[in-house]
């Protein structure tokens, strides 16, 4: 009975080895971790009292649940939210146990492969994460301490005399932060169009003049000063959670690299009540903490190292996962809880393993499909098993290969590099910055394999007028300049709307003032609009390109191994003369890959 439930479910047990930011793991084994936890609690309860904010390094090779920890603490962020809501008055709560005496909640904050508006991505994550009720509470304090609040029945507060208030706590770049706070509050009418300018929307010049606003949120600037009104404002600690913290490294080298850090130091620096977590691969670690300068270096807290599993460990994350499984299919869970393997095959695999998560659960969902499928008994499994523990490697041989010897010539260290990031595998999010470092990567890629002179810049900051202005990168080659430009979007799956007509201004407005000579504009496919319309066809040096979300996940998916047919395009507009597209020739699959 518990085979055929088995076979005939549409998702196996140990489906998803790799750990997603948006997708919450059941089982959780918090061993290997407990120390990190501690040490992460004692900052969060550091910072709540003196309101410093603080930088923690998380280090973990491949498969030891770098993003699964996400997920531990969001967990956790639930069970203390609930005993605080449950404390009285006089009960105490144990801040030596996992959850602490403090309010905080954890933001998950996927790293962009190219530091392209950062700062907006950060605000973006925090706001999804904490909701529309966040601007509630942030404006209602604001509100108390400005003078914004009714006095009486008949006694409304002058709307101009708050913001004045509120501009004297928050001068200069905070200014239209301020407005838009203040509006959302206390104004019915324009409540509507403060939000959206809140939310990071891109607003019409008519919109932006009715809120008597002159910026939008997804400048540095501005993005920034919202943080810093948030944090100040929300009486809780935000720890922010950077995964992948090597994605930049990994597709645009170490100029990404140095930017994206310049901007942690920004925050870091200028952002009061925040816990940074940086997660990232320990053998790409020394690389970028020679990239970092000094004053980052010296404010990081000691790197916490994530441990693999004990063969206990393994054991019982087996047999939680098949008790959830079971669950799920109203089943009570069978008496030998490694059902449908067994003991001398698990240890097997975490010989083979030495205990790394991803690569245990990977071979018991292999194994599990054997049985299932009815193409091994379990007594063939074992000699199976016997045979790839015997062809492993030492633990004391795959340590050694772990280490990078930075003694090297710098070239033999960037190809060891490349190989290990080359193992690690990251979940796909397509957006505006995912797309924007995939297509740098296929225009350095393709242009260095066709012997092309070019140079490539993120983001671009052209002068119009007096006022500054970015694009999500620029590319010189021939004495001709590209800007590249994205709309500030969520998703590539419904039209950039108004979104696409501010990117393509910003284009128009650099080929104008003759900062560049053509613009490259990447949107949703079916982008339209009368005014977007109009903009592109009175703009001939403007080339539009097209993608949805599936065309846009194979073209970041791709985008360390060989361009995607859409990928070529956009490097034809640049260097005419390549050719037409040659798709890759595929690997057959070793006999190893396709039993095991």
């Amino acid at each position: 009975m518990y085979l055929d439930v088995l076979r005939e479910s549409p998702i196996l047990p140990f489906s998803n080895f790799v750990s997603r930011g948006d997708i919450p793991d059941k089982v959780d084994i918090s061993r290997p971790r407990s120390y990190i936890d501690r040490e992460v609690y004692r900052l969060v309860q550091q910072t709540f009292r003196d309101r410093s904010s603080r930088l923690i390094p998380i280090l973990g090779s491949a498969g030891t649940g770098k993003t699964h920890a996400y997920h531990s603490f969001k967990d956790k962020e639930r069970e203390n939210r609930k005993k605080l809501e449950g404390a009285g008055e006089s009960e105490e709560i144990d801040a030596s146990k996992f959850a602490t005496s403090t309010d905080w909640t954890i933001v998950y904050v996927p790293s962009p492969p190219a530091s392209i508006r950062v700062l907006l991505h950060v605000y973006t994550c925090i706001i999804e994460e904490l909701g529309a009720e966040l601007l509630d509470i942030v404006s209602e304090k604001l509100m108390r301490r400005w003078g914004g609040m009714k006095k009486g029945i008949f006694q409304k507060p002058k709307i101009d005399e708050v913001i004045q208030q509120g501009i004297r706590e928050f001068p200069g770049v905070f200014a239209d932060c301020v407005k838009a706070l203040v509006t959302y509050q206390l104004d019915k009418n324009k409540k509507a169009l403060a939000e959206r300018w809140l939310l990071g929307e891109d607003l019409e010049d008519e919109e932006l003049s009715e809120l008597g606003i002159n910026s939008v949120v997804e400048e540095d600037d501005v993005c920034l000063a919202m943080i810093k009104i948030i944090t100040e404002n929300l009486d809780k600690v935000l720890i922010l959670y950077f995964d992948e913290l090597e994605s930049p490294y990994r597709m645009l080298g170490e100029s990404a690299e140095r930017k994206f850090l310049e901007i942690l130091k920004r925050l870091y620096n200028e952002v009061k009540g925040l816990v940074i977590t940086i997660a990232v691969l320990k053998e790409i670690w020394p690389r970028i903490i020679e990239i970092a300068d000094a004053p980052l270096r010296s404010r990081m807290e000691p790197e916490q190292e994530l441990k693999p599993f004990s063969l206990n460990d393994l054991k019982i994350y087996f047999s939680k996962s098949m008790e959830a499984f079971w669950e799920d299919n109203n089943l009570n869970p069978p008496l030998y809880p490694l059902f449908p393997l067994n003991e001398k095959l698990i240890e097997m695999i975490f010989e083979k393993t030495q205990g790394n998560p991803r690569n245990s659960i990977k071979l018991c969902r292999r194994f599990i499909d054997k049985v299932v499928m009815e193409e091994m008994t379990v007594d063939e499994l074992l000699e199976v098993g016997a045979d790839i523990v015997a062809t492993a490697k030492p633990k004391s041989e795959m340590e050694e290969e772990e280490v990078i010897d930075f003694s090297k010539p710098r070239e033999v260290i960037k190809k060891t590099i490349e190989d290990i990031l080359a193992e690690e595998e990251y979940s796909i999010d397509v957006n505006p910055q995912s797309v924007a470092g995939a297509t740098l990567k296929y225009i350095n890629m393709v242009g260095e394999e066709k012997g092309k002179k070019f140079k490539t810049q993120m983001e671009f900051k052209y002068m119009l007028g007096k006022r500054s202005q970015t694009l999500a990168a620029s590319i010189e080659t021939e004495g001709k300049k590209y800007g590249l430009e994205i709309p500030s979007i969520k998703t590539f799956d419904r039209s950039a709307g108004v979104a696409g007509y501010y990117a393509a201004k910003r284009l128009k407005d650099a080929i104008s003032v003759k900062a560049i000579d053509f613009g490259i504009l990447i949107v949703p496919t079916g982008s339209s609009g009368a005014k977007f319309e109009s903009m592109l066809n009175n703009t001939p040096e403007i080339f539009k390109v097209e993608l949805d979300n599936e065309i846009g996940e194979k073209l970041v998916a791709q985008a360390l191994k060989y361009p995607t047919e859409k990928g070529w395009d956009i490097c034809k507009i640049i260097f005419k003369d390549i050719g037409e597209y040659q798709p890759p020739v595929e690997d057959t699959p070793s006999e190893e890959e396709t039993v095991y």
